[in-house]
């Protein structure tokens, strides 16, 4: 993990959509699609231009764990998700966006305790994945088709 940089979601790439408490997550590139709920998820949610401090600061003041434990498990993650190409480091300044959780939460209710993120590997559909036309698109999205100029 690049302890200096920030991260961003490696799009177009990489598209993801929230469901509630869960973010299912496709690697256009690869096919794969990948699940995640609870910390994972949370952690998700913060992962654009945040510092990976940021990310452990936030997770500290909402879930029960020493700094310590909740930092190890957020550096593993990090580099899991780089490993799987879903984010990427982001050398851009993060200092301007607002965070979630990054203040102090009036706690009349017990923290919820930690648990280390998991991230769930699908491959089951890559097949199909692949062939979806949505990957000859330019980097605006569908529907706009890759021009002859972009093909090169």
């Amino acid at each position: 993990m690049t302890a200096s940089a920030g991260f961003r979601v490696n799009s177009p790439k990489v598209v993801h959509e929230v469901f509630d408490a869960e973010v299912v997550i496709i690697n256009l590139g690869t096919g794969t699609y990948y699940s995640m709920d609870g910390v994972a998820a949370d952690i998700w949610t913060r992962i654009d231009g945040a510092m990976p401090g940021e990310i452990v600061e936030g997770l500290t003041a909402r879930y029960e764990a020493s700094a310590g434990d909740i930092e190890t498990a957020v550096a593993q993650f990090l580099d899991e998700l780089q490993r799987e190409g879903l984010i990427v480091p982001d050398q851009a300044s993060s200092d301007e966006k607002e965070r979630p959780g990054r203040s102090a939460e009036g706690r009349e209710h017990p923290l919820p305790r930690f648990e280390p993120p998991v991230l769930h590997k699908y491959s089951d559909m890559q097949d199909l994945l692949l062939l979806d036309p949505i990957h000859d698109v330019d980097d605006a999205g569908w529907p706009i088709l890759k021009s002859n100029d972009d093909a090169r």
